[in-house]
């Protein structure tokens, strides 16, 4: 199911990228100074949907670091509560281990 699932978004995502990509072949100059201060000045040229595909995957990848920031209270509230779960599972295991002990003889058998 899931994998029909991601056939089913995958594949028109891709054909939209690369009818995108088609489209917009044509190249454009990218300059990095914007002053001109420099002689001649640094720049790109490239296809035009080359740096819009590289911005978008910036983004997603910022977004993606940002979300994992945002989420770390979360992670460390998880930590803590695995960490009490182990902490309660020892705590039971150790009380099923005393009640499993033979009763104590009664004290008048005590020399």
């Amino acid at each position: 199911m899931k994998t029909l699932l991601k056939l089913i978004i995958t594949v028109p995502l891709a054909v939209v990228l690369i009818a995108f990509a088609l489209a917009n072949r044509g190249l454009i100059t990218i300059a990095l100074d914007p002053l001109g201060l420099i002689d001649p000045p640094l720049s790109f040229t490239l296809p035009l949907f080359l740096p819009i595909f590289l911005a978008l995957i910036l983004g997603v990848f910022l977004g993606g670091v940002a979300m994992w920031f945002s989420e770390s209270r979360h992670r460390r509230a998880a930590r803590i509560h695995l960490r009490d779960l182990e902490r309660e599972k020892r705590r039971n295991e150790e009380l099923q281990r005393e009640r499993a002990l033979p009763p104590l003889p009664p004290s008048t058998l005590i020399g």
